[in-house]
């Protein structure tokens, strides 16, 4: 099947996406594993009993970060790069003031919070819980700029940046546990802590690496807004939900297992959910590529371009998962033998890991779906989807067992990923009032959505021959629309210009490029899109520098900002958009 720049993005951005996920989750994992081996069961229990705090960190966190990515992605499929900057720096600016006051605030009334997780005072895994919580929060502040940051390095196309943060925490948070263990013996809490030093290590990359080169998002305390805080909030709700239902599931599960078995089956989940988080990774990192590249397509208003969305991130999905869960039944029994020697505890954590993996092709389906809401501004069926999913999850597993014993809580996310998917089926048949198996009804778009296409004409462009043709094309279109003989020759003047400076001057390296034009009739106006995958040029940025000197060069450039309406560049998906309206 032919590559287009949507499927080109998505296989490049996509593995960087969860791979920084698969490595995140990785730090969890060491800290347990070396917990369970060298401090033993209550250790491992005392980090599954602070994992529900552990999600409202992450949602405090996302709220801001992924309205900001939503936004910021839509925006940048309008090349609106004056939103994007102000919608940033907003972001960061409160993320990073919330997120001080909510570690204040934990650390302060963490013996409440304790025993609001169901533990008692006065015994060994309330202290060891406490300990953990106290050192691990702190990590917060740094966790809103790496999760706010690169979210906007990948819309600009830069996957290094995150790879390489992501791949920091690892290496220094495995350095910091042993050093913990064999050194300054700090037990639970250290274990915390190393996993926080790692993060601010990793953060600091992150803010030198964007701020120490010229990128075309901009961070300056005087886009600041905070009117927008109200706009942004709404964008960030799925991601806030998500995490926060996640947080209730497992501390739904926890207060289970202890309610009708005993701590060595919350020891067990524990193990269970930091393996299984590791391969659940695949289908939250497709969840977040659907909805930043969703985004960008609904800000372009391409109903095809959200058709094919769907129909790349659903096929990797369904083979991915399959993958996984095979390899997880087969090999589960011994990804469960890092934590622990204790026989009965592998025992009941391999069963236990087995049943997770059922959830793998469901989970990953319906959040690529949720994701895909979110880009398209959905918020409240996206969130009601993940109700769904929580709600049945916390009902199946406090009923269940009254029923069937305590081993039916195993099987409460398979339950849950069920009714949530078949959620999902129904909403899609009713919203859409057809077959909600059809990708006409999955999309959620009408058949007037966007610009229709006798409205747009669009080629791939290889050589300058091509190009004069297609130059030719285009004049026509502008009069058969309506347009003056003057739009016509502009529209189509600007086209060759800049399509020839494209293929003179950005696909000179010797590698294979791509050159998508577009030419467009939509409310009275005719615009021109120019797309490359060549080296990165900002025409805007050049002129603005380059005005005033000799008036005989770059004609092009100057031909077409002395007399376009206006002209938008955006670097997105790392490809570079020009936008000209005549």
């Amino acid at each position: 099947m032919k590559q287009t720049f949507i499927s080109g993005y998505i296989h490049r951005m996509l593995p960087s996406i969860i791979m920084s996920q698969v490595v995140m989750t990785s730090c969890v994992l060491i800290d347990t594993a070396l917990s369970g081996q060298f401090l033993g069961a209550e250790a491992v229990a005392a980090e599954g009993m602070v994992t529900p705090v552990v999600m409202v960190v992450v949602a405090i966190a996302a709220v801001m970060s992924a309205g900001n990515a939503t936004i910021c992605s839509n925006a940048s499929g309008k090349g609106d790069a004056d939103e994007i900057n102000r919608v940033f720096s907003t972001t960061l600016t409160v993320s990073l003031g919330v997120s001080i006051v909510c570690t204040l605030l934990i650390l302060l009334f963490s013996p409440l919070i304790c025993q609001g997780l169901g533990l008692t005072p006065g015994t060994g895994l309330f202290s060891s819980t406490m300990d953990y919580m106290v050192g691990y929060v702190p990590l917060m502040p740094m966790l809103a700029v790496i999760m706010t940051i690169p979210a906007l390095l990948q819309i600009e196309g830069d996957n290094k940046t995150n790879v390489v943060a992501v791949s920091l925490v690892f290496v220094f948070d495995i350095i910091f546990d042993l050093l913990n263990l064999f050194v300054f013996y700090g037990g639970v809490l250290g274990m915390a802590l190393a996993t926080t030093l790692s993060y601010y290590i990793a953060g600091m990359l992150v803010l030198i690496r964007f701020f120490g080169k010229k990128r075309t998002v901009h961070f300056s305390l005087g886009y600041v807004e905070w009117r927008r805080i109200g706009k942004i909030l709404p964008y960030g709700t799925p991601a806030f939900v998500n995490s926060l239902c996640r947080g209730l599931m497992t501390a739904a599960l926890n207060g289970a297992f202890l309610q009708y078995g005993s701590e060595i089956y919350v020891a067990a989940f524990t193990i269970v959910a930091k393996v299984g988080g590791i391969l659940l990774c695949f289908g939250n990192g497709m969840g977040e590529m659907t909805a930043i590249v969703t985004g960008i397509i609904n800000g372009e208003k391409d109903r095809d371009g959200l058709k094919e969305i769907l129909g790349i991130m659903f096929r990797k999905a369904v083979w991915m998962n399959a993958v996984l869960m095979v390899a997880c039944l087969v090999l589960g029994g011994l990804s469960v033998r890092i934590f622990t020697a204790d026989a009965e505890l592998i025992a009941l954590s391999t069963f236990g890991l087995q049943i997770f993996a059922l959830q793998f092709i469901f989970r990953s389906i319906v959040l690529c779906y949720v994701g895909y809401l979110r880009g398209l501004k959905r918020f409240m069926a996206g969130n009601a989807v993940l109700f769904v999913v929580a709600g049945s999850v916390v009902l199946f597993a406090w009923k269940a067992p009254l029923v069937l014993g305590i081993d039916a809580v195993w099987y409460s996310y398979l339950v849950s990923m069920a009714c949530s998917l078949a959620f999902v089926i129904l909403f899609v048949g009713f919203s859409a009032k057809g077959n909600p198996f059809s990708w006409d009804s999955m999309v959620l778009q009408p058949e007037s959505y966007g610009i229709a296409k006798e409205n747009i004409l669009e080629w791939e462009i290889s050589d300058l021959t091509k190009l004069c043709e297609c130059c030719e094309m285009a004049s026509n279109f502008v009069k058969e629309h309506g347009g003056t003989d003057q739009q016509a020759f502009r529209l189509s003047l600007f086209m060759e210009e800049m399509g020839k400076n494209v293929l003179a001057w950005s696909f000179h390296d010797g590698k294979d490029h791509r050159l998508m034009i577009k030419v467009m009739f939509s409310d009275g106006e005719f615009v021109l899109r120019i797309r490359d995958d060549g080296a990165q040029f900002d025409p805007k940025e050049y002129y603005r520098h380059h005005k005033e000197e000799n008036p005989d060069e770059n004609l092009g450039i100057r031909i077409v900002f002395g007399m376009a309406t206006e002209v938008t560049y955006l670097n997105t998906m790392n490809l570079n958009n020009l936008l000209v309206k005549v």
